[in-house]
């Protein structure tokens, strides 16, 4: 079974949601029918090495 190659895309076609890719050698300079696919946001939590100390009293 042979693997299959991935397909590069458009900087442009990228970035959209809708199924009407163009390749990446296609120089597109706008698109009538762009939508901009939602991006989701992450926050990176950044916490001390190590375990919590125990509180002195």
């Amino acid at each position: 079974m042979s693997r299959k190659t991935p397909k590069k895309f458009n900087k442009l076609c990228q970035r959209c949601c809708k199924k009407c890719k163009q390749a990446d050698t296609v120089l597109i300079v706008s698109c009538p029918s762009f939508e901009a696919s939602p991006v989701q946001l992450t926050i990176p939590l950044k916490f001390p090495p190590g375990r919590p100390r125990k509180a002195r009293n």
